[in-house]
């Protein structure tokens, strides 16, 4: 069990440093660009990535989270052939994105020119549907490698993506015509990106394949044994992928409408949305790469447990469980009152000509562990199995959201984008965590899993605004202000991880 924590330490801190590494580029290119541009130009930016990454999504049909859950699922029933696993997920990838990739084709023009009014994003979206069996399979194989545990494969495999994408992007944008064509040079970075990581993943999983397909067959059922189990298990994974993406682009489609429709200028109301989704977002979910990276090797490790005896998974459950509570909300809690202290100072690092930004970071700060919660909960049902609950829950979180968007966004202008935050998260995030105390068998306790570390993280934050104050940090020294609350976390996290171990 103890090897079993040690190489996830080790697995969650390498996807944390890439994933850390990435978003710091992609806020300081959005930096970057709403210094050049504006923060409407960012807003329209965010639009376009937003309409690309779901057409991207609904021809992925979640199949990287499906393909490391089955695969995770056989090898903790001791297969070690998983030819028949991959040959099913690769053949469903493969036919479902080459059919959305060619219903793409078909109704780009209709996209283009009579919803949006622009020929331009018409050929966007040409080009993006020849990205969508790259992007497909690569997903599909980037989950194998989860599910066997050799993250380095899928790490390596986001660098390439990202690398050729944004380089691509940024040279774009400097050498050539600048923002004139900016639709067409999005899409060309994404099928720049997403062709790059397809060759790499390619070239490992041939490799692969040639070593797991020599191993015999086991006789030991899978839920992956037949076609009709393998469409059985993989059409709620991805229905819940579906729901999630559709919802959550509506959301993102409501709240510059609703904003439009508010008493601000157009302007105005474009540039509070690129603010929101380009600076404020990114910097209250920037800390939570490591619970993302933990969420993504959740998933195999709770698939696994799906294979041992009831009483045996009980009990490695519960005490899993029991681990991953105590690290998400110490960690949740911890951030939540980092970010209220010094939530201002961050907001003008970001955007100086707006302190909107760091004002929405403070108010959001209090329902920081509801939102870094729903990373680690989300893994643990997916990789239960309890897909049709986090679907219903995941409906009814957009819903109560979007509801609140269109209510208090009236009243209250944009401050009403972040009560619609509160209201969804708060709720949907405590039925998580019954259902998944429930499926574990884990007693929750209020006092270890809240009080506890909520009282540390309000004593250690505390430490750090009076030592702060004391040197007189300005907004000169703002970078100062916030190394001083890293120091202060580093040794919190640090003192934890030696307590755990002894």
């Amino acid at each position: 069990m103890n090897n079993k924590k040690s190489k996830m330490s080790v697995d969650t801190a390498k996807l944390t440093a890439l994933s850390l590494v990435m978003q710091t580029a992609g806020m300081a290119f959005n930096v970057a660009l709403s210094s050049r541009a504006g923060t409407a130009a960012v807003g329209i930016m965010s639009l376009i990535f937003s309409l690309f990454g779901f057409i991207m999504v609904l021809a992925n049909g979640n199949i990287f989270v499906a393909t490391s859950r089955f695969v995770s699922e056989a090898r903790g029933a001791g297969h070690r052939n998983y030819s028949r696993v991959m040959r099913y997920t690769l053949t469903f990838s493969l036919c479902l994105s080459s059919g959305f990739s060619l219903l793409s084709l078909i109704l780009s023009d209709y996209l283009g020119e009579s919803i949006l009014g622009s020929n331009q994003l018409a050929v966007a979206v040409k080009i993006i549907s020849l990205s969508l069996p790259f992007a497909a399979v690569g997903s599909c194989i980037k989950g194998y490698f989860h599910g066997i545990h050799s993250v380095g494969v899928p790490m390596r495999g986001d660098i390439t993506e990202f690398a050729a994408k944004w380089i691509f992007l940024f040279g774009a944008l400097i050498f050539t015509a600048g923002t004139d064509y900016f639709y067409i040079m999005i899409a060309l970075s994404v099928l720049v990106g997403e062709t790059a990581s397809f060759v790499y993943y390619m070239v490992k999983y041939i490799g692969e394949y040639r070593r797991f397909s020599a191993y015999p067959m086991s006789d030991k059922p899978l839920l992956t044994d037949t076609s009709s189990s393998f469409l059985k298990n993989i059409i709620p994974i991805s229905v819940s992928g579906y729901v999630q993406m559709l919802l959550s682009s509506a959301n993102e489609a409501i709240v510059p409408v609703a904003l439009l429709h508010s008493t601000m200028s157009r302007d105005t109301a474009m540039s509070c949305y690129g603010m929101f989704e380009a600076l404020i977002i990114p910097a209250i979910f920037f800390p939570s790469a490591v619970l993302t990276s933990m969420s993504n090797i959740i998933i195999p490790e709770c698939a696994c447990f799906n294979r041992t005896d009831k009483d045996t998974r009980t009990g490695e459950l519960s005490a899993f469980t029991d681990d991953m509570f105590t690290k998400c909300f110490s960690y949740a809690f911890f951030i939540a009152c980092i970010y209220l202290c010094c939530g201002r100072e961050l907001g003008a690092l970001l955007c100086p000509q707006d302190d909107l930004v760091g004002k929405s970071i403070v108010i959001l700060a209090p329902v920081i562990p509801f939102i870094y919660l729903e990373i680690i909960l989300e893994g643990m049902l997916k990789g239960m199995g309890r897909q049709n609950f986090s679907t219903l829950n995941t409906l009814a979180e957009y819903t109560v959201r979007i509801l609140c968007v269109i209510i208090f966004v009236h009243f209250c202008g944009f401050y009403g984008v972040l009560i619609s935050y509160y209201a969804s998260n708060v709720i949907s995030n405590i039925a998580r965590i019954a259902v998944v105390s429930k499926e574990s068998g884990l007693k929750f306790s209020f006092v270890k899993y809240v009080f506890v570390p909520l009282t540390r993280g309000a004593l250690c934050s505390l430490t750090g605004l009076i030592i702060a104050k004391t040197v007189h940090a300005d907004y000169a020294g703002n970078i100062a202000y916030i190394a001083v609350f890293c120091a202060v976390g580093y040794n919190v996290l640090f003192l934890d991880k030696q307590k755990s171990d002894r």
